[in-house]
């Protein structure tokens, strides 16, 4: 009978369970936004829903500023002039890779914005997908039905 009411309860939990959509419109370039809004805010807010018993889904569109948070090689890019970005690489990409794996995260890049940037996709992390257009990958996880949350 005990093993009954433990299954029982954990199909309930599954069944009432909830997946929340999270679709994380990416734009800013400035670290400290990206550490506290970005990583510390996202993965807050995932904390919360999954100890209310909910599973979380997050998709992240990266362009505009951002896309200095996610390339390997700076020295091949814009970026390698920018002392503090250099100087953080390794803690950010470390952040990342956890906030990543924790939370089973697709992060996808504006492969336009990287042509316009003069990144290549050897340059970015491998964790990290190139798409069409931010625009294609906005639409695409909105009619999917993720919530929409910029950080600008």
């Amino acid at each position: 009978m005990r093993y009954l009411f433990i299954l029982f309860y954990l199909l309930s939990a599954l069944v009432f369970a909830d997946t929340q959509k999270i679709m994380i419109d990416l734009k800013t370039g400035d670290m400290d936004s990206f550490t506290t809004r970005f990583i510390g805010g996202v993965s807050s807010t995932a904390d919360y829903f999954i100890a209310q018993g909910d599973t979380v889904s997050i998709a992240v569109v990266i362009h505009g500023e951002a896309y200095k948070f996610f390339v390997e090689n700076l020295e091949r890019t814009q970026y390698g002039v920018d002392q503090s970005l250099v100087a953080n690489q390794e803690v950010l990409y470390q952040k990342l890779l956890e906030f990543q794996k924790k939370y089973n995260v697709v992060l996808e890049i504006c492969q336009v914005g990287m042509n316009k940037k003069g990144i290549l996709s050897e340059d970015i992390y491998p964790f990290v997908t190139p798409i069409k257009s931010s625009m294609t990958g906005l639409v695409k996880w909105q009619n999917r039905g993720y919530a929409y949350i910029p950080v600008p």
